[in-house]
This record gives C-alpha cells, structure tokens and sequence, in this order.
C-alpha cells in the first residue's frame, strides 16, 4: 500500500517503525492443545504506528457482512487505492496450511470477473490470484487465531513532511520507535505479554508432553519459524531493522544493540530445531526441560538487551530511561 503512493521503504524498517516486535501468550481452548505464543504485536497495530512515524494517514474500517465489505472493497479500488484486509489462512488457496489462523494481512490491487489479485508475503510467492469466493469467505471468516472479518484498511493523505527524500524523516523516527520498543518490551504488562510471557512459557514448556493432544510440539517450532517474515518468531526481522537503522544513521552506534539481537536471534533458532526435533526424541520429559531452560535463557537476554537498548536510546534522545 504505502509503495503504491510512491513510499518506498523495506519491510524490515517498516516492522521497526510500527514497533511490531513482543511476545504474547494466548490462551486457547483446553481442546485446542497449547497456548498460542506470538512474537509481534497485532498487524493493524504494526501498520498504525508506522503510518504515524510516516506521516501518512491510515484509515480503517470494519463492514456489517460479507457483501458490504465487497462493496466498500470495490469503491476503494475504483478510485485507485490498494486495500489491505485481513484474511484466515485456511481458506487461501495458495496457502499449505490447513489451520484457521485470522491475524494475517493481504494487499489487495485489483478484481474481475472471477479473481482478486493479491500481494502476500514473499514466503507465501508475492502476487497471487485467487478465486473471489475464496476471498470473500477468507474475509468472513470468524475462526482461528484474532479473527476480524470483513475489515480493510487502506493509506490516504500524506503529510508535507513526508515529501521527497525519506531519509531526514526515517532518521528523524528510528530513535523514538527504538525506545518505545524497547520500554514496552521491558515494561510490566501482566504475565501473558513481553517477557513475562516468556517466562511465562518456558515454566509450563517441561508439562507439554501431557497437556496437549497430538503433536503439537514441532507445531510451535514451525510456526515459530515460517509465520513471519525472516523467522526466529520475528527476531530476524527486528535484527534487520536495528541493523538498516544503524547504516541510515552513518555511524556505529547501534553495534552493540546489532551484536546482542545476532545472539538473541542464534539463541530462538536453536530453541526451535529442538521443539522440531522433539517428534523423534527417547526422552521427550528431558527434551522439553531443555528446551524450557532455553526459553528461560532467551528472556533474561531479551531483557538484558532491551534494557540497554532502552539506555541507548535515552542517551541519543537526552534523556532518562
């Protein structure tokens, strides 16, 4: 959307800029096996604080039904708008999965007859066509992790600071997104948000053998790995930020913070090839206390490392953390 008006920045500022990382643990019904455990904010929260670090106006909007929802679609795109909307997963026909999953966002740029031409993630191929009844019931839908059927959003007026080259207002925000970031990461937010939740995680890791049906072990590794762009549960994709933050800035002061996520994002990986690996293991009650010391150890660096993160930005800003 924001590259069809002529703002052309990398998915990875992007994420930075819209504060997007976090972990969150959901509770999910006792039948439905583990908790879902999320590595960012919510995607509509992601695209409106970007869109104010942008100066661009973000508007939103939620129709009554399916038709409606269509209707408003089409009006958008006849005026030359690029619509994002939110869709369940389960009903993409591209896509592999076969599980309801709600949180997950489509740019939408053109429709005839019988198809809907869509960009989604470079993971799931860029541009695709899909079916129009396929689109509307991925829209209705009402299943599945964070379900908000039938809403849109799309980009309207930008502001006079952002016009012609980017780079004064991108170095002018990487600073205040870095500390809100990092202060929220750090801050007391109840056990099932930040790292709270992480350690949250891995104290009831070592009991998963027995309170999930299934195999839903390797399940959180794999979604750890593929739902979001980079993997690492979006660790590599903030790593990317702090590290095009760093060169936008002309100097070195984000080193530090560069070499900690480079740890922190080596540490999620080998959590997760253990969590993959847990299907084949002779010892699964020892596999998940492992990988419970894991996680564990993967909160105190976490927290270490947006404290420091949150002092630097302080320092660069004059101020107290």
């Amino acid at each position: 959307m924001l590259r069809h008006i002529g703002t052309d920045i990398s998915e990875p500022m992007l994420f930075g800029l819209g504060q997007g990382i976090d972990f969150q643990y959901w509770d999910v019904p006792e039948s439905a096996g583990l908790p879902m455990l999320t590595g960012r904010t919510g995607p509509a929260e992601v695209a409106r604080n970007a869109c104010e670090a942008l100066g661009v106006e973000l508007c939103e909007s939620q129709a009554k039904d399916s038709d409606a929802a269509h209707e408003q679609t089409v009006a958008l795109l006849d005026t030359g708008q690029v619509v994002g909307i939110t869709v369940d997963i389960y009903h993409l026909d591209y896509f592999s999965s076969r599980s309801h999953f709600s949180a997950h966002f489509l740019a939408l740029y053109d429709l005839d007859d019988d198809f809907a031409h869509v960009v989604d993630t470079a993971q799931q191929g860029g541009a695709q066509r899909l079916p129009i009844a396929s689109l509307r019931r991925a829209r209705a839908s009402n299943e599945g992790f964070m379900p908000s059927p039938n809403s849109q959003l799309h980009v309207g007026e930008k502001s006079e600071r952002h016009q012609g080259d980017l780079k004064p207002l991108l170095r002018a925000e990487v600073w205040p997104a870095i500390r809100s970031t990092a202060a929220r990461m750090v801050s007391e937010r109840g056990p099932n948000l930040g790292i709270n939740a992480m350690r949250k995680a891995a104290s009831e890791m070592p009991r998963w053998n027995t309170s999930a049906s299934g195999d839903p072990v390797p399940g959180v590794g794999r979604f750890w790995r593929f739902a979001g762009t980079g993997g690492t549960n979006f660790r590599g994709l903030f790593l990317e930020f702090l590290r095009e933050a760093d060169e936008l800035l002309d100097h070195s002061v984000l080193a530090p913070a560069i070499v900690d996520f480079d740890g922190i994002q080596r540490r999620w990986d080998d959590l997760i090839e253990l969590l993959l690996a847990f299907g084949g293991s002779s010892t699964p009650d020892e596999h998940l206390k492992t990988a419970a010391a894991r996680m564990e150890a993967l909160a105190e660096a976490e927290e270490r490392a947006f404290r420091d993160l949150l002092a630097l930005a302080a320092r660069q800003a004059g101020g107290a953390a």
